[in-house]
């Protein structure tokens, strides 16, 4: 396994906006987090994700204005509607190249709606301003990033004995979130604003993630 940290490494302060899923009110995949968090404590190379900043990245925008923030969340509700809620399904774990990272099915609807908030936030600070888009949208949720490079192979027999049931949960929002890096440990955020899918109301404020003390 790989350094996932030598690949990932923002300049000191900086803060990027994300589109996410987020789990706070999700107690099924966090305890599908919590069921492996033993493996994990047993490899100091890993950078376990605490349960309360579990995410599913859908698209890296970059550092906003408030403004910007204000006119991509509009976008996206937008476009939104179009799109139903739907269920999601997270699990097995896998070892990967730089990390520990549950499948996340299905992969279509997921996609469709990375697609969906690409073109709704294209559609306010231009396709040049963001991360280049990917052939194929690849859906994930990590539970641990790589500190090191090292060899995981028990780590991968270890996570196939254990399979825990799959977390079940139904997808009705995206969240845009102020992102930032802790650099080899974690990413933590303050939301921005959220965007419910199939035209659901949007509450009124969105609530403020901070950084536990």
């Amino acid at each position: 396994m790989r350094d996932f940290w030598a690949t990932h490494h923002w300049p000191e302060g900086e803060r990027r906006a994300h589109w996410h899923l987020l789990f706070d009110d999700q107690p099924a995949v966090r305890d599908f987090a919590r069921a492996h968090a033993e493996i994990l404590s047993r490899h100091p190379e890993l950078n376990p994700v605490p349960v309360e900043w579990l995410h599913s990245t859908l698209q890296s925008v970059g550092p906003l204005t408030p403004d910007q923030a204000a006119a991509i969340a509009a976008a996206a509700r937008s476009v939104l509607r179009a799109i139903e809620p739907f269920e999601l399904e997270i699990g097995p774990a896998q070892a990967i190249h730089n990390g520990v990272v549950p499948a996340v099915y299905p992969e279509e609807r997921i996609s469709a709606l990375f697609w969906a908030l690409r073109r709704a936030t294209e559609s306010v600070i231009g396709a040049e301003a963001m991360p280049k888009a990917p052939e194929v949208f690849w859906p994930h949720m990590s539970l641990a990033y790589s500190g090191a490079e090292w060899d995981h192979d028990e780590l991968s027999r270890a996570l196939v004995k254990l399979r825990p049931s799959r977390a079940r949960m139904r997808v009705t929002r995206a969240v845009l979130v102020d992102q930032q890096q802790t650099w080899r440990d974690r990413y933590t955020w303050t939301v921005l604003a959220e965007a419910p899918l199939g035209g659901a109301e949007t509450p009124a404020a969105a609530p403020e993630r901070r950084e536990p003390a």
